[in-house]
């Protein structure tokens, strides 16, 4: 995965920035923690336990809100029946 340094801007696949040499070790864990949320989540998804994967896709969401997690949880609110709930998810993923 690859992380963007808040400091200097630049690119990094490790937890020390390469240029700036700041410690990148939280992001990484919440970036970590996040992709995680996200596998569990479909994971329960697959099983049918959609209110569980619904939580799972909030957390990663209050971790780090992205397109993803907008998209997955457009996806699981169509899959559990919640239409109108569906709706207001894509409306949100199209307007990113």
């Amino acid at each position: 995965m690859t992380i963007t340094c808040p400091c200097c801007r630049a690119a990094n696949e490790t937890a020390t920035c390469r240029r700036c040499k700041a410690d990148l070790s939280l992001l990484v864990a919440l970036e970590t923690n996040r992709a995680a949320r996200i596998v569990t989540a479909q994971r329960y998804a697959a099983d049918g336990r959609f209110t569980e994967a619904l939580r799972e896709v909030s957390t990663a969401a209050g971790l780090r809100p992205g397109s993803d997690v907008l998209e997955l949880h457009s996806a699981l609110q169509l899959l559990a029946g919640d239409f109108p709930a569906a709706m207001v998810a894509y409306d949100k993923c199209r307007n990113k």
